[in-house]
């Protein structure tokens, strides 16, 4: 993003910004793939390739050039180092749908369904598929410390961005093990659900990327308008996911509509339905969700109770407020004013989209 005049549209930046990410991405596998002579593993770096490459919207790469833009003029650099939080999502993502058991990603089958094929005719052509995509989930988390080790940043600001690189993954790692234990029926209190989106969602989707671009940028200065943007934003970035998940459409979301449901995920649009409801309602909702395989008739009744009982609204107004929240912190922050117009943009649209 430009530093001086006025602010570019935020729509070409993200989609220059998208071509350079994903020029970086493809020049960086072809660098891995020119290494291994094995062809069985030659395969396998493809498909990692392929997987990261074709999907995402590369939200939080781009929120590491804007962190390292808040404070410092525009460096192509940054985007060689970006690409490391998009690998990391690639591992974070790969892991996540063994867990889940969900078969597709982002429209498209995910990483254990595709290589499930390479087995098929196998009587264990699924946990094999599986399996390997354990391995493919650590090889990628390995390429993104090697894609951030390849920059040509001196090595004290390498060094400072490896640790918030091992931050990122670390407390997200914390995040998923409360949400696997939610899956298993272990109940969630409103502060218990915020801050597993504080570590699992916004520590990765925003908080860190913004904080690994301001390392990058050099920047010594505090750090806690940052954090508490990234925080706020977060939140609602995950809200409104809920949302999307709960009653957007499948060919919007990439992925079955009753997968949260299914999975027994806690999100604040049950809990609250539940608190508000009578308790015949809530008991309904309890047992769904430790039941899963929701019918299309019990899946149509969730959503008119999560309406009905004013969750719906709840969520609504508290992304809201957590919206307004973070853009206040962002303005105290003493950085590039076009970047942080772009951010603003970019708060709004995290939470009106569709997928």
């Amino acid at each position: 993003m430009a530093q001086n005049g006025t602010m570019i549209n935020p729509d070409e930046f993200m989609s220059d910004a998208r071509k350079n990410i994903n020029l970086e991405l493809v020049n960086f596998f072809k660098r891995r793939n020119s290494e291994i002579s094995d062809s069985s593993i030659k395969k396998l770096i493809g498909q990692i390739g392929d997987y990261t490459v074709q999907g995402g919207k590369r939200i939080r790469p781009i929120l590491v050039v804007c962190g390292h833009n808040l404070f410092k003029e525009p460096n192509p650099e940054v985007y060689k180092a970006s690409i490391s939080i998009e690998l990391t999502q690639s591992f974070f993502l790969i892991h996540d749908d063994i867990m889940d058991q969900s078969d597709l990603r982002r429209g498209k089958p995910s990483l254990h369904k595709v290589l499930e094929k390479d087995f098929e005719g196998m009587r264990e052509a699924r946990r094999m598929g599986e399996n390997i995509a354990i391995v493919a989930g650590d090889i990628a988390m390995t390429y993104a410390y090697e894609a951030l080790a390849e920059t040509n940043f001196n090595d004290k600001i390498k060094s400072k961005a490896m640790r918030e690189l091992i931050s990122i993954t670390k407390i997200t790692g914390y995040g998923e093990g409360i949400d696997m234990l939610t899956t298993a029926g272990v109940k969630l209190r409103m502060s218990d659900l915020i801050r597993l989106h504080l570590w699992k969602t916004a520590k990765y989707t925003l908080e860190g990327p913004l904080l690994l671009g301001a390392t990058l940028a050099g920047y010594e200065g505090s750090t806690a308008a940052i954090s508490a943007y990234g925080c706020l934003t977060g939140l609602a970035f995950q809200l409104h996911d809920d949302i999307i998940g709960l009653f957007g459409k499948e060919e919007e979301i990439g992925k079955p509509v009753k997968s949260d449901v299914n999975e027994g995920k806690q999100t604040l649009l049950m809990i609250k339905a539940m608190e508000y409801s009578g308790k015949e309602e809530s008991q309904f909702i309890e047992e769904i969700l430790k039941r899963g395989n929701v019918s299309d008739a019990e899946f149509e009744k969730i959503k008119k109770i999560v309406e009905k009982s004013g969750s719906y609204d709840y969520s609504r107004r508290l992304i809201e407020k957590f919206i307004s929240s973070g853009k206040k912190y962002l303005d105290t922050i003493d950085g590039d004013r076009k970047t942080k117009e772009f951010l603003l943009w970019l708060s709004d649209y995290l939470v009106t989209r569709k997928n």
